[in-house]
């Protein structure tokens, strides 16, 4: 009987041995929630990548989590998960060449965007992701060298944004679209956020795209030869050797100038469009830009919802030889609507007189003053004779916000006061480094001066005698443009970029009164062949209407884009005029203002515009604006240096008097910032510090100091004070 328990017992054992005590499951897993954040990065940035990994087995075990980018395995990973647990895996992925890349993890996958970093400083409250695109320099050869242009998109301030944005097509040929973007970006085109991304390249050729056929050699050439006087012969002649050292710098670096075209850029503009997976887009083209735009409406016409033309360069038209008619039919212009102007004529009687004789006057004895390029701070000494009077009014007159001005600056002139032309000037030597030069002969030459002949540019300026020595290099044809293009390199285009361009693609197009370089009548042209167009003029607007500031033109170009087969309500055109033509000031009425969000009261003049909350201006120029506003926290001498430092000084300036007013006692300084008088005035407040600044021309600063400055700062109170 025991032996027969023993026994029980050893097998009982034995069983217990070899039989599972209970019935748990191996360790088995699923991989789910492939999450990356960002989805979106700039190169070199890290993003994580990440998936949950659950056992939904019965023990504990370890997981292999592999990662692939593009198919190629990169990383792995080993997890330890409890039974019935979840855990996260994480992978963190740096890539420093720009692009899409497919990241797969274990059956899930998704895509990462990798962004190229901006070239330009992108504008404050924007968000912009660029990138470059690569395409051929030349298509005929498809395997031939590749060119890379810069892009930016910036995005919508909309979380539902229309899916057709618009691409923004700059003039020139050869404008820094991108690095104008970082300047002007908020002022002219941030309206157009509120619906649609909106993108700007540089062109091929230009700015931050590879290559840039930029010529430096034309630029110092241009700042050497500020103070110099020279003669129409000597000028063209010493602009044909720039280039042509510029034409050899850009050939020894292998670029083909025969590539860079208005073709070309059109295909790239197509190509962008594709690889940035757009099914369709909106054009919109300023100056050049529009020539480009209706050059892809003819070639690329598939993807294209709508387009806007703003000053039109149809492709039909000579620009060398039509030049000197436009510059002169605004002249007549911008004359007479002065004439016609009861205020402008009675200040500046017989303009047109006064303007000629004055040329007549520089050209027998120039003038030297002081200008400050506004982005460097550096100040240049230039010589103005009467050629140079006529190309400063001939640029002048693409600006509408300048035009209002002009009057009083060709009597300033006259009187021997040239503060606001040297400021006016200075800030046109920006224009100068903000254009890839090499771009614009290439275009200029293989699509415009090969239609035309030297007869044909000479006898173009034969009827406007007055303006040859201005357009010499076109009037000359053999001493300028026809013998640059004669080297450059460029091969004649085809017929067809000299023939007017038909669509039915919706199309705005809008047109400048004043514009000295594509006038009115180009837009007007352009329309007998685009059958779903709009026209507009815009009475007392330069050169970009729908830049200049004016409401009226922003608000149709932005009604055409949302339902862009309907004309547009143009009835804010009829309540325009002409300019506001500047008459000198004699006495200013001065009205109360309170700014809630600054906590003052205070007095303005009555008719300024409110540029910015508490900053006021007596015309868009703004040369002479007041700024009154408060600084909570900080004391007078904190808020000085801080101000000083704002400014570019290289020390606090020192104080040249007080005022008390208000039981507030203020400090006074003066100085002088980029050729324009500054009057500063300090004071702290129950912990507050406040400011008062005046901007203005010098020979107006007396005037606007006792008018603007001074009674500004014995009314000034902080609300509740």
């Amino acid at each position: 009987m025991k032996k027969h328990i023993i026994t029980a017992i050893v097998i009982a054992l034995v069983v217990a041995l070899v039989i599972p005590t209970s019935c748990a499951k191996p360790a088995e897993f699923e991989v789910t929630t492939l999450n990356i954040s960002p989805a979106e990065v700039v190169s070199g940035e890290p993003t994580d990548v990440t998936v949950e990994v659950e056992n939904i087995g019965g023990s504990e075990g370890t997981y292999i989590a592999t990662i692939r980018i593009d198919g190629v395995e990169v990383e792995t990973e080993e997890v330890t998960v409890a039974a019935g647990a979840k855990e996260k895996v994480l992978f963190t992925v740096t890539k420093d060449t720009p692009g899409t890349y497919h990241i797969e993890l274990d059956g899930l996958s998704d895509t990462l965007r990798v962004w190229a970093r901006c070239q330009f400083q992108i504008p404050p409250g924007q968000t912009v992701d660029c990138d470059y695109l690569t395409v051929p320099e030349d298509r005929s050869q498809p395997d031939g060298p590749t060119i890379q242009l810069h892009f930016a998109i910036f995005r919508s301030y909309s979380d539902t944004p229309a899916p057709d944005p618009i691409v923004y097509l700059a003039g020139g040929p050869g404008e820094h679209a991108l690095e104008a973007a970082s300047l002007t970006f908020n002022q002219r085109f941030a309206s157009f956020l509120a619906d649609r991304d909106f993108i700007i390249f540089d062109q091929r050729g230009v700015g931050y795209s590879e290559p840039a056929l930029d010529c430096q050699e034309l630029i110092d050439l241009a700042y050497e030869t500020l103070a110099q006087d020279l003669s129409p012969e000597e000028g063209v002649a010493l602009g044909a050797e720039a280039v042509c050292s510029c034409r050899d710098r850009l050939v020894s670096e292998g670029v083909n100038l025969a590539a860079y075209s208005s073709a070309e850029s059109a295909a790239d503009l197509n190509d962008l469009r594709l690889a940035l997976g757009y099914e369709e887009w909106n054009l919109y083209g300023i100056s050049y830009g529009t020539k480009l735009a209706l050059t892809t409406m003819r070639d690329y016409s598939e993807g294209i919802r709508s387009v806007i033309l703003d000053s039109t360069y149809p492709l039909q038209v000579s620009i060398n030889t039509e030049t000197p008619a436009n510059f002169d039919r605004a002249l007549d212009v911008f004359f007479g609507g002065c004439a016609a102007d009861p205020a402008c004529s009675d200040a500046y009687p017989e303009l047109e007189t006064v303007f000629w004789e004055l040329v007549e006057q520089l050209n027998a004895s120039p003038v030297t003053f002081s200008v400050t390029q506004p982005l460097s701070g550096e100040t240049y000494d230039v010589l103005i004779n009467g050629d140079g009077l006529i190309g400063f009014l001939f640029k002048s007159l693409y600006s509408t916000e300048l035009i209002p001005h002009l009057p009083r600056i060709i009597y300033d002139a006259r009187d021997g006061n040239y503060d606001t032309l040297a400021l006016v000037m200075g800030s046109f030597l920006v224009d100068i480094e903000f254009v890839s030069h090499g771009m614009n002969y290439s275009v200029q030459c293989g699509e415009e001066v090969h239609f035309s002949t030297s007869e044909e540019l000479t006898a173009a300026c034969d009827a406007y005698p007055e303006l040859q020595s201005f357009f010499y290099g076109t009037c000359h044809p053999d001493e300028g443009i026809c013998a640059i293009c004669e080297v450059w390199g460029t091969k004649e285009a085809d017929p067809i970029e000299n023939e007017p361009v038909a669509s039915g693609i919706p199309t705005l197009v809008l047109a400048g009164e004043y514009d000295p370089v594509t006038p009115p009548s180009w837009g007007e042209m352009v329309t007998d062949n685009l059958s779903g167009s709009f026209l507009l003029e815009f009475p007392g607007v330069g050169h970009g209407a729908s830049v200049s500031g004016e409401e009226c033109p922003l608000s149709i170009a932005l009604a055409f884009l949302d339902d862009p087969t309907t004309q547009p309500d143009g009835s804010c055109v009829a309540v325009m005029s002409g300019p506001a033509f500047f008459v000198p000031e004699t006495e200013i009425t001065l009205v109360p203002f309170t700014d809630k969000l600054f906590g003052i009261s205070g007095v303005v003049p009555e008719g300024w515009d409110e540029l910015y909350p508490s900053v006021y201006t007596r015309s868009a120029l703004g040369l002479v604006s007041i700024l009154q506003q408060v600084a909570p926290g900080i004391g007078a001498d904190a808020l000085l240096q801080l101000l000083t430092a704002s400014f570019g000084l290289d020390e606090v300036p020192e104080s040249v008097g007080s005022r008390q007013a208000n039981d507030i006692n203020w400090s006074l300084y003066e100085f002088e910032l980029q050729d324009l008088s500054i009057d500063l005035a300090v004071a702290e407040s129950d912990g507050t510090s406040c400011f008062i600044l005046l901007q203005s021309t010098a020979s107006e600063r007396d005037f606007h100091y006792e008018e603007v400055y001074l009674p500004a700062i014995d009314a000034l109170t902080p609300i509740g004070g």
